[in-house]
């Protein structure tokens, strides 16, 4: 049976009343009429003043009649920042009294299936940067775009809540530049490259050291303990899938679905149920390592190969060809 600490799309646990509400207030305030982005959700006016729980499946509804009734094109960014104060009387205290920001973000994951179950970020280090890869944790398919974004928005708003000040992120789009740039830079700040190979965040370790204005570790370690006891979901299951894939590069589709306690079918049923199949996800974590490897660290082949498990170089190269598109001369090369 699989573990029941493995949030899923279809399961009612993500609370109306912070994340509903919000997206529904800030479309309403700019015309929406809130039956319309009510219809078809199965989501009503009454369950978003309460902690009546709704899934996945029904905020991306939500998402998709948001994006049609809302006048503008900063939807995600002004969803995001109101994320922030939405959940001012939850997780949110213990971002606040942390000693500084580093640790705010190595304690995003902890509290990840409340505060942003749609995306999740794998973390690398390199030199003295800090780069968040973001990735599809709840199977949002065309509504990533739309999720990474607030991720990314709600990011910025938490650092300056926690800081006071404007932290500087870099982020990466893997889509082309936008004619409407500006409401991108007035959410996100003008550090944006577009046509990138992932989603990802990037900072400098010093800045992540900036003070937080409440620090109190005691107040804390409180609020930490509050959360835990009420948190029924550790992870989502397609992220429990990925670290797996990421610990275990050789792991067999039945072997997955042994250690899960499923039968293969069911593994492979669970991921089509997420839009994904066990293969995209291995190829997508092999893609993701293979550029960062290239293109980031500008490590030659033999490096790369032997960090990610290969030990013949021309089967790494084909496989980096294949995951990617380009050689690994050419991802070093841009």
């Amino acid at each position: 049976m699989l573990h029941q600490q493995l949030l899923s799309r279809n399961d009612k646990a993500l609370p109306a009343r912070q994340l509903a509400n919000a997206l529904v207030q800030v479309a309403v305030a700019r015309g929406a009429d809130e039956q319309k982005l009510l219809r078809g959700t199965g989501v009503f006016s009454e369950d978003l003043l309460t902690d009546k729980p709704i899934s996945a499946v029904q905020l991306m509804k939500l998402v998709g009649n948001a994006q049609k009734h809302y006048d503008g094109d900063d939807l995600a960014f002004q969803f995001g920042q109101y994320l922030v104060s939405a959940f001012v009387n939850d997780a949110l205290p213990y971002f606040t009294h942390t000693q500084h920001f580093a640790e705010s973000i190595r304690a995003i994951p902890v509290f990840q299936t409340r505060l942003c179950p749609f995306v999740s970020a794998h973390r690398y280090e390199y030199n003295d940067d800090v780069f968040l890869i973001l990735q599809d944790a709840m199977g949002c398919a065309r509504h990533f775009v739309f999720m990474a974004e607030t991720y990314c928005a709600a990011l910025v708003a938490l650092a300056r809540h926690c800081t006071g000040k404007r932290l500087p992120f870099s982020f990466d789009f893997p889509y082309r530049r936008p004619r409407h740039i500006q409401e991108y830079e007035e959410g996100l700040g003008f550090r944006l490259r577009f046509e990138q190979p992932f989603f990802s965040v990037r900072i400098n370790q010093q800045a992540l050291r900036t003070p937080c204005l409440q620090a109190n570790q005691t107040f804390k370690q409180l609020a930490l303990r509050r959360y835990k006891e009420q948190r029924v979901y550790r992870q989502t299951f397609l992220d429990d899938v990925r670290f797996r894939l990421r610990h275990q590069a050789a792991v067999t589709l039945p072997e997955m679905a042994q250690q899960l306690g499923l039968s293969p079918a069911s593994l492979k049923r669970k991921l089509a149920e997420h839009d994904t199949t066990f293969s995209l996800l291995h190829d997508d974590i092999r893609r993701q390592q293979a550029v960062f490897y290239l293109q980031v660290q500008k490590l030659n082949n033999e490096q790369s190969a032997l960090k990610m498990a290969f030990t013949d170089v021309t089967n790494f190269r084909r496989a980096v060809k294949r995951w990617t598109g380009s050689t690994p001369s050419q991802l070093r090369a841009i």
